[in-house]
């Protein structure tokens, strides 16, 4: 979305949802986004620039996507990545923590209760790595 003019529509990207969590940087651009103010008035309203909207309403999109991923089902793929990433942090036993976890979630464990329950057995230095390698794959 090019918004140089400011004279664009801004509208919320799709899968967006009122309790998708935003930061509140983007969530305070986002509350004055309804589809038919111009950007340059949701800019007013926010107290920001056309080219912040612009940005907000992206990172928006992507926090969208994030939310919309951690809900599909686990799949080998994603478990392989989230292994990889794991495995970057803790050693080989991230690979063992993954398969245990996924033993006790069972079958349609999704991808967000996944990583919910590696990050709760991680300390907070040891779930920052594990993100950062999950934001490089595109996955947090």
């Amino acid at each position: 979305m090019t918004l140089d003019t400011g004279a664009g529509v801004p509208v919320w990207p799709p899968g967006l949802r009122d309790e998708t969590p935003l930061p509140f940087a983007v969530w305070r651009v986002l509350h004055h986004v309804n589809g038919g103010r111009p950007a340059i008035e949701v800019a007013r309203l926010a107290r920001v620039t056309a080219p912040e909207v612009a940005e907000a309403v992206a990172q928006a999109a992507r926090w969208a996507g994030r939310a919309s991923q951690r809900g599909q089902p686990v799949t080998e793929a994603s478990a392989r990545v989230v292994t990889a990433c794991l495995t970057a942090v803790l050693g080989p036993m991230g690979t063992f923590l993954v398969e245990d976890t996924l033993d006790d979630l069972g079958e349609g464990a999704t991808l967000g209760t996944l990583l919910s329950a590696v990050a709760a057995q991680l300390n907070e230095a040891q779930v920052q790595a594990f993100v950062r390698g999950l934001r490089e794959r595109g996955i947090a």
